[in-house]
């Protein structure tokens, strides 16, 4: 008796509770939209997105948010919306007790910025995705350039979210962004990077800010350990007076520094 007199009072327990949600809920679909909040997060130095920006786009769709009733707001559709928009990492759109609806936004970040042989350019930002040029944001990154085929400016995805983007980049395009995060990687290498170029033989160049030289990394293998022997390089192995004198720094060689200097020099 006693034990069935406790299921009966935790029964009541429970639909009471359930009622009390679903009356809330109702309640505050009935609720007029006081404000939208746009909170955009940018980990890095390059502002490619801003509120004005989220909200005409959502406006240009057709969707109205602030003096709507929270009924009226179709926050799914909007959240969708937003997480296609190539700028945009993330989206998520939160309703307060109040009826205040707050857009969150997490930006991508630009890596490098890339002129196909056609003069097609876009971005690929940090982890690997493919971004259009915004005409109203620069970001000042790396150029690659040079023997780079006029391949999708889009990333090819399978569907699955455990397979990074880099992944689905063109091999063209994956050779260029492991290059340029690699030089990311590294302070000095990216003190020093001004530009990545594929050569015609599809090797990787390297030009610096300093000097007339420039500096072949050839493939993708073991950059790492080429971009800091290029450091101890300039650290160690040439005078600031030296820097016009080379024309090309060797690193496809395994724990080598292979020079160049120009005729007027000899060569080393």
């Amino acid at each position: 008796m006693r034990k069935a007199f406790v299921i009966f009072f935790w029964g009541i327990l429970v639909a009471a509770v359930a009622s009390l949600f679903v009356f809330a809920n109702q309640k505050q679909q009935e609720v007029t939209c006081p404000e939208f909040v746009i909170a955009i997060t940018n980990d890095g130095p390059h502002q490619l997105i801003s509120e004005q920006y989220i909200r005409q786009q959502i406006t240009h769709a057709g969707y109205r948010i602030k003096g709507q009733r929270i009924a009226d707001i179709r926050a799914g559709e909007i959240q969708e919306l937003l997480r296609k928009n190539p700028f945009i990492r993330s989206a998520n759109i939160t309703i307060g007790v109040n009826g205040s609806v707050k857009a969150n936004i997490i930006q991508r970040q630009p890596l490098i910025r890339v002129f196909t042989e056609t003069g097609r350019q876009f971005y690929i930002d940090s982890e690997g995705v493919i971004m259009p040029v915004n005409a109203d944001f620069t970001a000042r990154v790396v150029i690659a350039n040079g023997h780079i085929p006029d391949v999708s400016s889009k990333s090819e995805s399978n569907g699955n979210k455990e397979v990074k983007p880099e992944k689905n980049l063109h091999p063209a395009l994956k050779k260029v962004f492991l290059t340029a995060r690699a030089v990311k990687q590294d302070a000095f290498s990216e003190a020093l990077t001004e530009q990545i170029y594929i050569n015609a033989t599809g090797e990787i160049e390297l030009i610096p800010k300093l000097g007339n030289h420039t500096i072949l990394l050839g493939d993708t293998t073991l950059l790492n350990d080429k971009l800091n022997n290029l450091k101890l390089f300039y650290k160690q192995g040439i005078r600031n007076d030296a820097w016009n004198k080379y024309v090309m720094i060797n690193l496809k060689f395994r724990d080598q520094v292979v020079c160049s200097k120009s005729t007027q020099y000899g060569t080393i």
